[in-house]
C-alpha cells in the first residue's frame, strides 16, 4: 500500500507540461512532493481516517535477541544497549507515532487500560510516560503515524493507497505552479482528502478490525 514519487513525478511533468524536466528539476520535484506530505500530515480529514493507522508489535524476547546481536557486533567504542523490561524500563513508541488508538495483549489480544503516573503497573494496564510505553507482558500497539518524507524520487514512497494518487498529484502541481499561500493550499487540500475519506468510512466493504480474531 503505497505510491511510488517516482510515478507522481512523472504525473506532475506531464500535467504541467514538463516531460523534459526543463520548468523543474529534480530537487523541485523533491521538495514539492515533501512539502505535500507535510500538509497531508496536517490534514484534519486524514488524522481522523483509519488510513494512517499502523500496529506495531511488541516482544520482548525477539527484541532481546536483537540487543544481544547488537552488543556482540557493536564496535569498541558504539555504547552498549540493555535488554527491554516491558514493565521495569517500558520500550519507545514508534518514530512516527502520533497518538495512541489501542493497546492489546499479545497472548489473547485483551484491550489494556491506560493507567496514570503514580502506584504500580496493575495486570491489564498499560502506561505511557516520556516516550515509552509500559506493560507487564508482549503487547501489540495499535496507533496513528504521519507520513514519512522521501529522500530520493527513484526510491521513495507515500504509504497510502492508490485512491490518493490523483489528490497528490493535484497537490504537488499546485505547489510547483502556484505556491498559494499556506493557507489556501491547506484549505484545499482539506477539500480533496475529505472527498476521499468517506469512501472509504461509508462504503460497504467489511474491513478486519485490528486486535479482532
Amino acid at each position: 500500500m503505497s505510491i511510488t514519487a517516482k510515478r507522481i513525478s512523472r504525473q506532475v511533468r506531464y500535467k504541467l507540461n514538463d516531460n523534459d524536466e526543463v520548468k523543474y528539476s529534480g530537487y523541485d520535484m523533491l521538495n514539492a512532493i515533501n512539502e505535500s506530505i507535510r500538509y497531508l500530515n496536517q490534514s484534519y480529514a486524514l488524522s481522523n481516517s483509519d488510513f494512517l493507522e499502523k500496529i506495531k508489535e511488541y516482544r520482548v524476547d525477539e527484541m532481546n535477541k536483537e540487543v544481544d546481536e547488537y552488543n556482540e557486533n557493536k564496535g569498541a567504542d558504539d555504547p552498549e544497549k540493555e535488554h527491554y523490561d516491558f514493565e521495569k524500563t517500558g520500550a519507545e513508541l514508534p518514530d512516527d507515532f502520533i497518538l495512541l488508538v489501542r493497546v492489546a495483549r499479545a497472548k489473547d489480544k485483551y484491550h489494556l487500560s491506560p493507567v496514570t503516573l503514580e502506584g504500580e503497573l496493575p495486570f491489564g494496564t498499560y502506561r505511557v510516560f516520556a516516550g515509552r510505553i509500559y506493560a507487564r507482558s508482549d503487547f501489540d500497539l495499535l496507533y496513528r503515524g504521519k507520513l514519512n518524507e522521501i529522500e530520493d524520487i527513484e526510491t521513495g514512497a507515500i504509504d497510502l493507497p492508490d485512491i490518493f494518487f490523483d489528490c497528490i498529484v493535484k497537490i504537488v502541481a499546485m505547489i510547483l505552479e502556484q505556491n498559494p499561500n499556506n493557507d489556501v493550499l491547506m484549505s484545499e487540500v482539506n477539500r480533496l482528502v475529505s472527498s476521499i475519506v468517506p469512501e472509504r468510512r461509508y462504503s460497504n466493504v467489511k474491513i478486519k478490525m485490528p486486535f479482532i480474531c
